[in-house]
């Protein structure tokens, strides 16, 4: 369950007709008072109305916006007459401009989902955010006006999407499946794996899939400190920072952002200039062999648009460089040495 649902009413119906079903107290308790203050004014004002996006947004912009800072109060200025999906936006826009789970941003932009999920009964079902790396991505791009969105993201009714990946590892997931051919337990599907540098790789599928869903823990917990590393950069440097890939230089900023990447290239003794570095990423990391033509069109895909579009490779490098640095540090501390990396 969300930690936001603490804040629902447990029983709406015994509260009378309220278009803001959230418990006062859970508020006045979870939030910090400026904010608690301002979404209690909320849902008073409303109350008895029925809430429609427009309303919802002139009610934002008259609690919500006077608490942010000043470069933060554009967030709903955006905003003409939104749908509910539209407004909700504002809620992973607001985090991630606070880029921590605590604190003032955090509070408001959970009092945006509050507002936008809990002005009906039962609440209103939003789609689920993406995965936080690519939240966090398409923020970046966002705030360096990079159209991610214009890109062709989607295909084949929806069942392929460039930013899908295992839950393992950075390759797309077998299709209908959450976990890549190589993370697939059993001899149905071969397994991908690095052509040298064997000691990433595991003997089987079954191993693969064993090792990859020992170590998700550990992923999980380093992508994060990574990515909110990267975030905290990019707003400190006033968006400056050079965090996405480069147009150009693009092996000198894997070596500063992704060493463990950069290891692996000088590993294969691939070229890593700028014309074709994107190429001999690819080929180590995403280009399988021995599949059927159904299992290999994720894969075909997705390199056709990243050789298109170079910039669109960060996700699957973020993930690749975690994998690699949490799989090397473990396999170091073999032989007996517990796993000790402060992560």
């Amino acid at each position: 369950m969300s930690s936001y649902e603490l804040f629902k009413l447990n029983d709406a119906g015994s509260f009378g007709h309220m278009p803001l079903y959230i418990d006062e107290n859970q508020v006045q308790l979870r939030l910090s008072k400026p904010v608690a203050d301002a979404l209690i004014a909320i849902k008073n004002d409303v109350q008895n109305l029925s809430v429609t996006p427009s309303a919802a947004l002139g009610l934002m912009k008259r609690y919500l916006q006077p608490l942010l800072p000043i470069e933060h109060q554009d967030v709903f200025s955006k905003f003409n007459k939104p749908s509910w999906v539209e407004l909700h936006w504002a809620f992973p826009d607001v985090a991630f401009r606070g880029g921590k789970s605590t604190g003032l941003l955090a509070d408001i932009a959970v009092s945006i989902d509050l507002i936008c999920t809990y002005s009906t009964f039962p609440p209103r079902d939003f789609p689920n955010l993406e995965e936080i790396e690519i939240t966090n991505f398409l923020q970046m791009c966002k705030h360096l006006g990079i159209e991610v969105e214009q890109f062709i993201r989607y295909a084949n009714n929806g069942k392929f999407d460039i930013f899908r990946s295992c839950k393992y590892c950075w390759r797309q997931p077998v299709p209908g499946r959450f976990i890549c051919a190589t993370h697939t337990a059993g001899n149905k599907y071969s397994p991908i794996k690095l052509e040298k540098g064997t000691h990433l790789t595991a003997s089987s599928s079954s191993a693969e899939y064993k090792e990859g869903k020992r170590q998700k823990k550990i992923f999980d917990k380093l992508l994060n400190q990574i990515l909110t590393k990267e975030v905290w950069d990019f707003h400190g440097s006033e968006f400056n920072s050079q965090i996405l890939l480069p147009s150009a230089g693009i092996w000198e900023w894997l070596i500063t952002r992704r060493p463990s990447l950069a290891q692996l290239l000088k590993e294969h003794d691939v070229a890593i200039d700028d014309d074709n570095i994107i190429e001999s990423l690819l080929v180590l990391l995403h280009t399988p062999e021995d599949l059927s033509e159904s299992l290999l069109q994720p894969y075909t895909r997705t390199n056709t648009l990243i050789k298109s579009y170079p910039f669109l490779i960060w996700p699957m490098l973020l993930r690749a460089e975690v994998w690699l640095t949490v799989r090397n540090d473990l396999r170091n501390n073999w032989g007996g040495t517990r796993y000790k990396r402060a992560i």
